[in-house]
């Protein structure tokens, strides 16, 4: 659908029809909602990229905090990983994307790709999740008035606040027990958590470090 009305294809080359279903598809990243309730189509990259920014980013600070390194390097290295991990899991999602949704054509679904996935959107879903669940956790970090401990602890309830809270939306969306749901997200990164933090701790303790 255009602006004004029903868009007309004819005439318009397939891979152009797929940029325009592309270039349609963006605005739903600001309709994250409808009828009250998170869009189904899009929970998959919600759900995997915050989960994994707020995982990876927290595991990597818990290791950083247990090597006893300085807040500077902390923040320097976790925006370092933010930004790779964004960049990374968006092209990946884009490519993956893009290859179940050839595969779903040359098996005979809609060559205009209507009812498929668009890797465009699914893309930049990726990458807003990925990037707000790993800066999340350095923003403590960030400021000066905390010492790192207290930093450390002010980040590992923010992670776990909104670990929980998005395991209440999947459970919302997928119909599921909404604390199970929660609770489940909540031990899993916990986990990491406590390996990242070993981890920089047995670092330490063998190579002697002190940054």
């Amino acid at each position: 659908m255009g602006a004004n009305g029903p868009r007309c294809d004819v005439g318009v080359p397939l891979a152009l029809r797929h940029d325009l279903a592309d270039a349609d598809s963006v605005q739903l990243l600001f309709r994250p909602v409808r009828g009250g309730q998170f869009r189904p189509e899009s929970i998959r990259e919600v759900v995997f990229g915050v989960e994994d920014g707020v995982v990876q980013n927290m595991t990597l600070i818990a290791g950083m905090v247990g090597a006893s390194l300085s807040a500077t390097v902390i923040v320097l290295a976790g925006s370092i990983n933010a930004i790779a991990g964004v960049l990374s899991m968006s092209v990946g999602t884009y490519l993956s994307s893009q290859a179940e949704r050839d595969a779903l054509i040359a098996g005979g679904a809609d060559r205009n790709g209507n009812g498929l996935r668009s890797p465009v959107r699914d893309a930049l879903i990726m990458a807003a999740a990925y990037a707000l669940g790993a800066v999340v956790p350095l923003i403590p970090f960030m400021l000066t008035f905390l010492d790192k401990v207290p930093a450390f602890g002010a980040a590992a309830v923010v992670a776990l606040a909104m670990l929980y809270w998005l395991g209440v939306v999947k459970a919302v969306v997928g119909n599921q027990p909404k604390m199970r749901s929660g609770i489940q997200l909540l031990l899993l990164a916990t986990a990491a958590g406590v390996v990242g933090f070993l981890l920089g701790a047995a670092a330490r303790a063998i190579f002697g470090i002190d940054v």
